[in-house]
């Protein structure tokens, strides 16, 4: 597994981890109660959309490995 694979998957992580904690902390950059959840939510979508991305060039490049032997 390369570098970046591993970075894709722990970013997706980190963006899927600040989502969830702008949701439930306590209102830290003065949003109102929509910004925040709304913020929140967009982050864990993007997170997960990383996520997808990151697993989707994993596979594509494990196929191309096995393809080469």
């Amino acid at each position: 597994m390369s570098f970046l694979s591993i970075l894709g998957f722990v970013m997706s992580v980190l963006y899927m981890g600040l989502g969830i904690y702008f949701i439930v902390a306590e209102n830290v950059f003065n949003f109102s109660s929509f910004q925040q959840i709304g913020f929140g939510v967009i982050l864990i979508s993007y997170g997960f959309v990383r996520f997808y991305v990151a697993l989707k060039k994993k596979r594509e490049s494990e196929l191309n490995n096995d393809d080469e032997d």
